[in-house]
Order: C-alpha cells, then sequence, then structure tokens
C-alpha cells in the first residue's frame, strides 16, 4: 500500500482546488471574526488556522465529497461534508459549548477509524461529571463503572482489564498522552526493595513503579477532551500494550472562569483564563489549580494536596506553521501525620512531587502541490523530584544488620579486633572497602525511618510527515515518523540510618536492606520508525477505509520489537449498515526497575552472643556474612500484547449502535516473581566459643547448605481477555427534551504464572532448619476474572433556562472470580540446597525427612466460583447554567442508598455490603 502513490504517479487525479472562507462566533448577539480557529480535512492532512480577521484558506484539496472540520476551544465542532467539484468560500458560525444547545454532549461518543475503538469525552461532560481526576471519566466508556471520586490513593487506569492479578501490568501498558506527548512512570524508583520484598508499592503514596502514570497530577479543570482508544492503536503510539488516553488541555482565548467544588473527600478551586493578544501576536492561556483531599473527618492525619499551574502560549507563522508552547508546574502531596492515638506503632509517612513540563508541538503547512502535506513535531522535558519516607516504630524486630555492600565479607560488633578459629585461622575478613563499619544485633523496638529521594528526568522527540494523493478514486494519506524517548533517574535515592534501617523481610529469609543511589543507574532509551498508510476508496458505491502500518521499536539492552497495527471498515448498506476490524501488536518496554533492579542483600548469622548471660556485655560478639546477588534478568524479554477486535455499526433515523466483540492475548507480561534463577546456594556456618577470656577462640558448631531466594524481573505473567462492548445512542426526542444512551461490557479475563509454583516449608532462621525448594507444575494456578456492566443514562435539557439533568442507571449484572488447578498436591521438581541445581522430584522419596516438607497443604476453596447478584444503583448529575456568567452543577452517587448484603458463596456464612456509599458534590463556575 506504501508504494502505491509510486508505481501509479501516471495515473495521479492533479485536479486540486482551493476551499476558503471566514470564521465568526457570536457574542451578546454579534457576529465577529474568530482567530485561531482550527480548519482541516483530515482524510487528506490539511489543515489551517483562522486568521486575526477569521480567515483561512485550505489549498490543493482534490475534488469529491470530503469530511471538514473546525475546532476552537470552547466552542461546539463543526463537522460537515462537502462536495468539492471546484474553488470555494464558505462562512461557518461557532457556538459556545454551553448547557444551553439543543444537543448536550455529556456522554462519551463511540467512533472507529485508524485508531481503533476510540471513546471522545467533551468539556462539557466533563464539568457534568464533576470529575477531579481522568480516573472519574473511565466510568463514561463502556464497561466503566462510578466511583466515589477522591485523590487519596494513585490513580493509574486500566482498559479493558477484569482481572486482579494483571491491574498493575494493565495500567503499566496504558500510555497517558499529553498534548502529544507522553507522561512517563518509567524512571520510577520510589519502592523499598522488589527484589527481596515482591511488593513494588511506592512508600509514602503516589504512582507505583510497576504500574502506570498517576493521573491525579493532571487538573482536569485544564483538560480540554479526553480521548480513550480501547481498540489497535495508529502506529505513531509506541511503547504501549493496553491503550491509549488522549488528553489536550486548553490552549487559546477564553474568558476567565473560577471554579469552585466540594464533596466530602475534596475541596477544589482553579482558574483559567485565555488572552487574545493580537492578530499576529498569538494567545496566552493561563490555569491554577488547588485541590485537597481527606477521605474521613475522623482521620485528618490521611490527606493529599495538589497545586497545578500552566501557561500555554499558541501562534502562527509565515502563515504556515502553527505551534503551541506549554510550561506546567506540577505538586502533589500524599501525607499520613503520626496519630496522636496510635502510640504502638507511631507510623508516619509522606510522598511529595514538584515537578515541571515544557512542551512544544507544531505543524508546519506545505501549500504547494507536493504530496508532502505538512510535518509536524512534538518535543517534550519533564523533570520531577520525588521525596518519600516512612518511618514507624519496629516491634519484634531483632535482626543483625552489617553496614557492608560487599559480598563474602565478614563482619563483627567489635572493628578493629579480630577472631579466629580453634585452628588459628582468622574468620572476620578486612576488605578496604569496609573500613569504618561493623556488624549490630538491632533491638527488639526502635523507631526506623527511610527515605527515598528520586529525581525522574522523561525526554520525548517526535517527529512526522503527512503525505496525500489521490489515484483515481482512490485517496491515499500515508504517514512517515520517528520518535526517541529517554527515561533516567538522578536521584540520591534510597537511605537510612545504619543502626535504625528498614524492619527485616519475611518473605525472604535471613534477607537485610542497603541504601541504594539512583543516579549511578543507566537511562531507559527508545528509538521508534513507524510508516502507516491510510487509504480509502468506494467499492460498488459503498466506502471502504483502510489503516494499514508497521512500528520498529529499539530499547535499551539490544532488544527491539516490531509491530504491525491494521483497522478497517466498510459500508455494507450506504449511511446505514457498516462492519468494521482491527489487529495490531503492541509493545512495551520494561521500567528501570525491571531493567535494573537492586541487588539481593542476605545476612548470615556465624556469631551471636548478644544477650547471653555468662558473657559480659562488654565481652559479647556478634559476626555475620553477608552474601549479595544479582538480580537483574538478562532474558526478560520485550512485552508484547496481541490485540483483534470486529464490530459493526447500525444507524436507524437518529439512533446508532455500535458493537465490538474483542480478544486480547498476553504471554510475556512484567511481574517481580520467583524464578529458578532466584535461589543462590549459600553455606552457612555456625560457631560457639571455646574458653573465656577477651580474647576467645571458636569452633565450628554447624555447617549447612542453605538457599538463598529473592524475586527478580520475569515475563512470567500470561494474560488472555476477551469480551464484547456494546454502544447504543438514542438521540434526543424533542417531545420531551430528553436523550437516551445505554453502553456496556462483558468481558472475561484468564491470568496465570506461567512459571513454576515455588515452596518450601521454612520454620526458622537457623541453618538446619533450611531446606530444598519444590517446584509444583507451572502455570499450576489460573484465575478467571469476569465482569459485565450496563450503563442507561437518560439526559434531560431546557436549552433557554441552561438546564440538563442527567438519570443513571448502573447494573452491575455479573462480577465473579474463581480458580484452576493443576498439580498442586505433588511437586515435579526441585531446587537442591546443595547446589542450587534443579532436579526431578521422585515421589517415592516424599516422606525421607529432607523431602516431605516440600509438601504444601492443598486448600482449593478458590475453586468455588465467588459471584455476586446483580446490583442496581442510581445516580444523578444536574447542570444548570445562571445568565452568561455562572454555572452550578450537583452530582449524587447512590441516590437511593442501595446498599446490597450479599452472602459469600465461597465462605457460606459471611457476608459482602457492596455498593457505593451515598456521595455527593456541589460546583460553582463564574465566567467572567
Amino acid at each position: 500500500m506504501l508504494l502505491i502513490p509510486v508505481t501509479a504517479l501516471a495515473q495521479q487525479d492533479k485536479k486540486a482546488y482551493r476551499i476558503g472562507g471566514t470564521v465568526y462566533e457570536t457574542r451578546a448577539n454579534k457576529s465577529r471574526p474568530l482567530h485561531y480557529a482550527s480548519v482541516s480535512i483530515p482524510a487528506y492532512g490539511i489543515i489551517a488556522q483562522t486568521d486575526g480577521n477569521g480567515r483561512f484558506e485550505l489549498p490543493n484539496v482534490p475534488a469529491g465529497a470530503t469530511s471538514l472540520q473546525v475546532r476552537f476551544l470552547g466552542k461546539v465542532t463543526i463537522d460537515t461534508v462537502l462536495q468539492i467539484q471546484g474553488d470555494k468560500d464558505l462562512q461557518f458560525t461557532m457556538l459556545q459549548s454551553d448547557f444551553r444547545l439543543v444537543e448536550v454532549n455529556v456522554t462519551a461518543k463511540t467512533t472507529t477509524g485508524g485508531n481503533g475503538t476510540t471513546s471522545r469525552i467533551s468539556r462539557a461532560a466533563i464539568d457534568h461529571l464533576q470529575a477531579n481526576s481522568l480516573a472519574d471519566v473511565m466510568a463514561l466508556i463502556p464497561g466503566g463503572v462510578t466511583v466515589n471520586p477522591d485523590l487519596t490513593n494513585a490513580k493509574q487506569l486500566n482498559i479493558r482489564n477484569a482481572g486482579a492479578n494483571t491491574e498493575n501490568m494493565n495500567a503499566f501498558g496504558t500510555t497517558v498522552m499529553m498534548n502529544g506527548a507522553p507522561m512517563s512512570n518509567n524512571a520510577n524508583l520510589q519502592s523499598l526493595a522488589p527484589g527481596i520484598t515482591g511488593g513494588s508499592a511506592s512508600i509514602g503514596g503516589g504512582a507505583s513503579p510497576n504500574a502506570g502514570f498517576d493521573v491525579r497530577n493532571i487538573s482536569m479543570n485544564n483538560v480540554e477532551s479526553v480521548e480513550v482508544i480501547r481498540g489497535v492503536p495508529g502506529v505513531e503510539y509506541g511503547d504501549v500494550t493496553a491503550g491509549v488516553v488522549i488528553v489536550n488541555t486548553k490552549a487559546g482565548a477564553q474568558p476567565l472562569t473560577i471554579q469552585g467544588r466540594t464533596n466530602p473527600n475534596v475541596y477544589q478551586l482553579s482558574a483559567d483564563k485565555g488572552f487574545n493578544l493580537g492578530k499576529r501576536s498569538g494567545a496566552l492561556n493561563l490555569g491554577l489549580d488547588y485541590a485537597y483531599n481527606t477521605n474521613d473527618p475522623v482521620q485528618q492525619y490521611l490527606k493529599y494536596r495538589r497545586f497545578t499551574g500552566r501557561a500555554m502560549y499558541s501562534n502562527t507563522f509565515f502563515r504556515q506553521l502553527s505551534t503551541t508552547t506549554s510550561l506546567d508546574l506540577l505538586y502533589g502531596k500524599d501525607s499520613r501525620n503520626a496519630n496522636p492515638d496510635d502510640q504502638v506503632t507511631k507510623t508516619a509517612s509522606s510522598g511529595e512531587d514538584l515537578g515541571f513540563i515544557f512542551n512544544t508541538r507544531g505543524t508546519y503547512r506545505i501549500n504547494k502541490k507536493l504530496w508532502l502535506r505538512n510535518i509536524n513535531y512534538v518535543a517534550r522535558v519533564g523533570y520531577t523530584v520525588k521525596n518519600s519516607f516512612y518511618e514507624t516504630q519496629n516491634t519484634a524486630a531483632n535482626a543483625p544488620y552489617s553496614m557492608t555492600t560487599n559480598n563474602g565479607s565478614m563482619l563483627t560488633n567489635k572493628p578493629g579486633t579480630d577472631i579466629f578459629d580453634v585452628d588459628g585461622n582468622k574468620l572476620n575478613t578486612d576488605n578496604p572497602l569496609d573500613q569504618g563499619y561493623f556488624a549490630t544485633y538491632l533491638p527488639s523496638t526502635y523507631m526506623g525511618r527511610y527515605d527515598i529521594n528520586g529525581k525522574e528526568l522523561n525526554t520525548f522527540f517526535k517527529a512526522s510527515a503527512t503525505f496525500f494523493n489521490k489515484i483515481g478514486a482512490t485517496n491515499h494519506r500515508w504517514i512517515l515518523g520517528a520518535d526517541f524517548k529517554s527515561d533516567k533517574n538522578f536521584g540520591d535515592g534510597k537511605t537510612f540510618s545504619d543502626t535504625m534501617p528498614p524492619m527485616r523481610s519475611f518473605s525472604s529469609v535471613n534477607s537485610t536492606f542497603r541504601k541504594r543511589a539512583f543516579k549511578d543507574i543507566p537511562a531507559l532509551t527508545q528509538v521508534g520508525l513507524y510508516a502507516e498508510e491510510n487509504f480509502n476508496t468506494r467499492v460498488a458505491g459503498r466506502r471502504f477505509e483502510l489503516s494499514a502500518g508497521l512500528r520498529f521499536d529499539h530499547f535499551s539492552g539490544g532488544e527491539h520489537a516490531l509491530s504491525p497495527r491494521l483497522n478497517a471498515s466498510l459500508e455494507i448498506v450506504p449511511q446505514i449498515f457498516s462492519i468494521n476490524g482491527a489487529y495490531g501488536k503492541l509493545a512495551k518496554a520494561p521500567s528501570v526497575m525491571y531493567l535494573h533492579p537492586e541487588q539481593a542483600y542476605f545476612e548470615y548469622v556465624n556469631i551471636n552472643e548478644i544477650g547471653v548471660s555468662n558473657i559480659p556485655a562488654d565481652q559479647q560478639v556478634l559476626m555475620t556474612t553477608t552474601r549479595v546477588f544479582n538480580t537483574e534478568n538478562p532474558q526478560l524479554e520485550i512485552a508484547r500484547n496481541e490485540k483483534a477486535e470486529i464490530g459493526f455499526r447500525l444507524n436507524v433515523n437518529q439512533a446508532t449502535l455500535r458493537v465490538t466483540g474483542y480478544k486480547e492475548n498476553m504471554d510475556n507480561g512484567y511481574s517481580m516473581n520467583r524464578s529458578i534463577y532466584g535461589y543462590k546456594p549459600v553455606v552457612f556456618n555456625e560457631y560457639r566459643r571455646t574458653g573465656d577470656g577477651s580474647q576467645p577462640i571458636y569452633e565450628l558448631a554447624a555447617s549447612n547448605n542453605v538457599l538463598a531466594g529473592f524475586y527478580m524481573p520475569t515475563n512470567n505473567l500470561v494474560s488472555r481477555t476477551k469480551g464484547i462492548e456494546m454502544d447504543l445512542d438514542l438521540g434526543r426526542f424533542k417531545a420531551i427534551r430528553t436523550a437516551f444512551s445505554l453502553n456496556g461490557a462483558l468481558l472475561t479475563t484468564e491470568s496465570y504464572n506461567k512459571d513454576y509454583t515455588y515452596f518450601d516449608e521454612f520454620s526458622g532462621n537457623a541453618g538446619s532448619d533450611r531446606t530444598h525448594i519444590g517446584l509444583y507444575e507451572a502455570g499450576m494456578v489460573k484465575r478467571y476474572d469476569q465482569s459485565a456492566v450496563t450503563m442507561l443514562r437518560a439526559t434531560h435539557n431546557i436549552p433557554r433556562l441552561g438546564f440538563v439533568v442527567t438519570f443513571t442507571t448502573q447494573v452491575i449484572w455479573n462480577e465473579s472470580n474463581y480458580q484452576r488447578f493443576g498439580n498442586d498436591s505433588i511437586p515435579v521438581k526441585y531446587i537442591s540446597k546443595e547446589d542450587g541445581q534443579v532436579y526431578d522430584y521422585d515421589v517415592k522419596r516424599k516422606d525421607e525427612p529432607e523431602f516431605k516438607d516440600l509438601l504444601r497443604n492443598v486448600n482449593r476453596i478458590t475453586e468455588v466460583k465467588e459471584s455476586w447478584p446483580p446490583l442496581v444503583t442510581f445516580n444523578i448529575n444536574v447542570s444548570k447554567e445562571i445568565a452568561d456568567y455562572m454555572r452550578v452543577s450537583f452530582f449524587a452517587n447512590n441516590m437511593f442508598r442501595t446498599y446490597q448484603r450479599a452472602e459469600s458463596k465461597r465462605v457460606p456464612g459471611t457476608y459482602e455490603k457492596r455498593g457505593n456509599r451515598f456521595f455527593y458534590g456541589l460546583e460553582l463556575s463564574l465566567k467572567l
């Protein structure tokens, strides 16, 4: 398809015309030219902006029918079809996008095209919903569920996902594009030690390093529109596996708008103003936002604050170069102050983000009769300082801690004093790198604190060229582009006092923690090249559209990925019935946490005389051996997701029905998990004192082979999702001034770890307590999550009053999960503690002492399908324009206070209270 424009040059239709005109707006019943309105013909890649007199010109427009769009901040988009048979001079008058329109758009609109199945959400819908974050508007897409808005926890987006096991990977593979550039979480390292704990939760709050960008940092009051690509995105979008959320912020002139919002969780105040600087001087749009959140009046020590500021300048130079340049300031802070009623743990924590984003993008239009229509560019530089801490009073915290980071170092609590065995061999080591370090035995109770400082630098650059030519009755718009992305963390990293380190982890026996500087970690880089052909024609009078492209990505570490993607649609009955389909492969690079994980540290106590009553305190010796292991996975692959969908659109009068069936397969998603390479053999020697005196001699009391186990980055996560989405728009019935829409989704997710299940019956810290590691069948446990949700919305409006009310009936028809087990009672292999090698398990030896502890207790209670009965809740949203300068909005979720008390099928006799709690909010907007 890419070669067609070249090979068929002789057949090219050379007829092209000029389309010009003027765009107006109406204010105070007077019509006046509108500056900087965007006028485009997307199918041909032609775009222009109106000048100071509201004039525009679109040169070299091919003959035939095509769609023309006119867009401007705060105005209703004009989308009309033109028949081009000669030069034209047009006039357009744009209406103010408010609640006085006859047909007000307060729901998500589903479309299909070159970017697959997409939901478009307007500014009016955001205002009507009173969204505090992008997570709130996801309730508008098919399958979305209304949740009470809050900013307490990090908000990371999921698209077409029902599985609890796959939430983090789905969010990690969801790209948030803001003004043409991705918001990145790839350099986030705000976690204690995923290699030891297996968890990647961000300390103090904020985004988890193993999931997506925290969208709480995006103020919805600065957003003009949102698009959610649920299907197969075009090849211009890289580093993605789940979907794309496109955020366009406000640009251009607008009245001063002040908004105040309150609900039981959030207080928010914002202001926006767009200045027209003159006919040739461009426009400047400024915005400020402050939000304060606390979820429980009796827990005021838990809170979140956000402040954002934005300045965006837009202009057109030389009548050909249209640009927007913005500077964003982002500040967010999660706080957990010490609770004065908590005298046991005295826990306090904080997660603070402070950063800025510089973004510029533009389009250079080619007005000559060339195939090249325009050149687009995007450049983004973001820098965020993240400071987190966590402190708590640890109890039952007795454990050894050695300050060294050197593998094999044996240190004592008496630096400068040598320890010898009965043969005269020196036991403690002398490593120049350990100068000044010593071992200590932590008390049972102590106040521990650790801090994590991250400084994330994210850069993104992209350039693309759009070409168009017409060959007979076929139109060809093709795109060639390249992008570069880099993520680097320059932070000081993880720090704490050596005498008050984080409390040991029980999941990894003998494990310990060490400091780490992030600035020493290499950057993660990605280079992408892509080409795409957008082809359309008519076959027997029926429109056929095809978008086909290929993307090549090269990632740090030498890995690369090819991503072919295809979207197509065909009219079966013109203007009434059409079908569409899509197929594509998507790839997501590992983050810095996965590509450069922290080393795993272990502490083995060789001598411990601390607290021994018959040894004077000043003579008690503690000696430990420190072992250090590299947790990097050299076999780590690029995560890939294969997506396919097929659907249809049916138009009957004013009603439109869209149905899409889809299937997604991911066989190598990222996770921190156990691995056969994550168990290392260690000789654990324990000594006892012989004789008395200040210079004691020690003899070997026990020597045992043990395994040091840690977590590694893996590609073991398998996720298979299939489902059906439906979107029915019945339109507005004038007689009752009400529009009806119904959307919903039915989906099932199968997820599992395709590696072995690792098991050992650990009973103590002593070397004699340690066993081999049993390996149970690979992919032993498979989890199935199912969800079925519908949303019926009835929107009644009275245009002359500026009054809009939406009643929403939400029905969760099915919410269930269960597991299926393979061989979960007998290991198939084991890792030997003697040498760390993997051997086949002989079931005949299961009763022998060294193997009987490898048999796990079988518990299949989760095989019982936990399925809840249908849950119906009702919500209401009301908006009212007052004159031309004020708007009041109100919402109430679960307005009839429906609280379902359902009995568990898995554990009869236990009950769960389901349904959102009754919740309401109010917003006041002033337009001056």
